[in-house]
């Protein structure tokens, strides 16, 4: 068995049980959750990709800047450094200060004011300086002034070591000069003056600078939380922007190159920029902690949580519209598919969405009318076996013993010469045949008789108060419609036409024949119907009940038989006015064919189509 086999073996139980929690749930909420949790994951994807892209663009963008900073400052250093070598050297230029300062044997009182007043000129060309002295080695003396001094003075006996020592390691910068710190935090820069052509130190000269400059140096770093470092040219810290450095120097030295700026100094991480000027003389050194970056950029990931969080809700709230919009029909179609559970066979699904759906809601239709075909198939089956059995009970009863006795009654009136009374027992003969005997679908001449005949039977009881009328088509004589239909419309008029406070009532029917269409109207001068009563009757026609027994069949029936008989081609019009009038109209398709059942016709040759 291979490893795929034996993976699906242990998921298919998981998978079982998850179907079966899933079988509950409807299918779009299964998919919204299947797509709430993409959306997620892409959402959360999109956010970490995002706080990462800002992480390393802030962090290039500060290496990018601080270096470009650190460039600058580099130049003005060095401009600054050239300045202040310049400063040392300018007596130099002077001719008699110089032969002064290498003279071996003792210097005199004049010579020595001499050379206190070129110190003290040069002394007042700058601003920056807050000690000035200048050791001559070959007198093994000191002349300067400092804070506490007004005037140049000679120290003798003094310690020199300091001298010494800043001239050994001017030797090794370019300039000749070498820059340390005081005990008070103040830069001391020293500059060596020797003889050119033996390269002979005579003198070495010690100026002590205020905060100015390390003040412009740091203006541009102190407000974002990095720590700023000047080192000169023996790699040791002559400033520091911090009172107390968190790491020591040791763990710095040697400075990384520029290609490895992360560093890690007492367990923290740094981001390090350093630049050393053109002549090595000063290193400027930038640390920046990651927790001041992370701290920075902890800022824009509110926003930029904020943006995904935003982005996610509208991406689940699009998803829920669009999944809701989109299952609409298939939840149409389970609500349709429970009414037809139901029994209800009417109403039919609009075919929308995609293509699958439309194709499923079509082929639900089609299948509703079918069912809905045979149902009324059935129902005339029933209804013709209803027939067979009524024609069972004719035969029982042998109707020629009742036209036979009918046929006496009439003589016997003629022979007392009562003609009302034989024609009534006429007309009842005749109606009682046509009742009992003939097809479902007679032609409208035939019909008509029959109405003839039960307006005459009326007549004989209403006398006065029965008017009747007919204006027929004679085109539409030969044309097939239900058996007792037009009857039953003119017994409704005079059953529930009239009323108490009529002294007549008048009964007219209509037939025109309109291309394929057969119009049959029945319109009387009655009690009109309420809207109460015409609400009840076209309740009665949706669920084809009888509407009293008052009515015969009933309008209900009438309609239902039209509705077996003509596949639903039909119209039954009610139009009324209480007090007035009432004006029912048929609507049916006009058929001649006096052979067979138009029922037969229709059901044989009619695709399943929705009407």
């Amino acid at each position: 068995m291979s490893l795929s086999t034996k993976i699906k073996e242990l998921l298919r139980p998981w998978i079982q049980k998850i179907r079966r929690m899933l079988n509950p749930v409807p299918l779009w909420i299964q998919l919204i959750f299947i797509m709430i949790l993409l959306t997620t994951a892409v959402s959360v994807q999109l956010v970490h990709k995002d706080y990462t892209s800002t992480k390393e663009l802030t962090l290039s963008q500060y290496l990018s800047t601080t270096s470009q900073i650190l460039s600058l400052e580099a130049e003005n250093s060095d401009w600054y450094l050239d300045s202040l070598a310049k400063f040392c050297i300018q007596p130099y230029y002077d001719s008699s200060y110089t032969r002064i300062i290498d003279q071996k044997t003792p210097i005199t009182t004049e010579q020595l004011s001499y050379v206190k007043q070129q110190m003290f000129y040069n002394y007042y060309t700058r601003s920056d300086i807050l000690d000035y002295e200048l050791y001559l080695i070959n007198q093994d003396m000191i002349i300067g002034r400092n804070e506490s001094q007004q005037h140049f003075t000679v120290q003798q006996n003094m310690d020199i070591q300091p001298f010494l020592d800043a001239a050994e390691k001017c030797k090794g910068s370019p300039r000749n000069l070498y820059i340390e710190s005081d005990a008070s935090g103040n830069l001391t820069y020293y500059h060596t003056l020797f003889t050119v052509p033996g390269q002979i130190i005579q003198a070495v000269v010690q100026v002590t600078l205020d905060d100015s400059f390390t003040r412009r140096l740091v203006k541009d770093h102190s407000d974002t939380g990095e720590i700023f470092l000047l080192l000169n040219n023996e790699q040791e810290l002559i400033y520091s922007s911090a009172d107390t450095l968190p790491f020591s120097l040791s763990e710095l030295l040697p400075l990384p190159s520029s290609e490895q700026p992360a560093i890690t100094l007492n367990n923290q991480s740094y981001y390090l920029v350093s630049n050393t000027g053109t002549t090595g003389d000063l290193t400027m050194v930038c640390l920046m902690p990651e927790a001041c970056i992370d701290a920075e950029i902890g800022h824009l990931g509110h926003s930029i949580l904020i943006n995904g969080f935003l982005f996610w809700l509208i991406t689940v709230v699009l998803i829920y519209l669009l999944l809701k919009l989109l299952m609409n029909p298939l939840k149409e179609l389970s609500v349709q598919m429970q009414r037809t559970g139901a029994g209800d066979f009417s109403t039919r699904i609009q075919a929308d969405g995609c293509q699958e759906t439309c194709e499923l809601s079509q082929s639900f239709n089609g299948m509703v009318r079918h069912i809905d075909r045979l149902i009324d198939e059935n129902y005339v089956a029933k209804l013709r076996a209803n027939d067979a059995r009524l024609a069972a009970l004719e035969a029982q009863l042998n109707p020629h013993f009742l036209y036979n006795t009918l046929q006496a009654i009439s003589t016997e009136a003629l022979i007392n010469d009562q003609p009302q009374i034989h024609k009534m027992i006429t007309s009842l003969a005749s109606n009682l045949r046509y009742t009992i005997k003939g097809n479902v679908m007679v032609p409208l001449r035939q019909e008509m008789n029959y109405t003839d005949n039960y307006v005459f039977l009326q007549k004989v009881r209403m006398g006065d108060a029965l008017v009747f009328s007919s204006e027929i088509d004679p085109a539409s004589l030969d044309c097939l419609i239900p058996k007792i239909s037009i009857q039953t419309l003119v017994e409704n008029s005079i059953i529930h036409g009239k009323s108490e406070n009529q002294a007549s009532i008048h009964i007219t029917v209509t037939v025109r024949l309109m291309e394929n269409d057969l119009l049959i109207t029945v319109r009387d001068s009655g009690c009109g119907i309420s809207d109460d009563r015409l609400q009840k009757i076209y309740e009665d026609f949706a669920s084809q009940k009888s509407s009293g027994k008052d009515s015969g069949i009933g309008l209900a029936n009438l309609y239902s038989r039209m509705q077996i008989l003509y596949n639903r081609e039909t119209k039954f019009v009610i139009n009324t006015e209480e007090g007035k009038y009432t004006s029912i109209s048929l609507t049916l398709p006009v058929s001649r064919d006096h052979s067979q059942d138009i029922f037969h016709e229709r059901s044989s040759h009619v695709p399943f189509s929705d009407h």
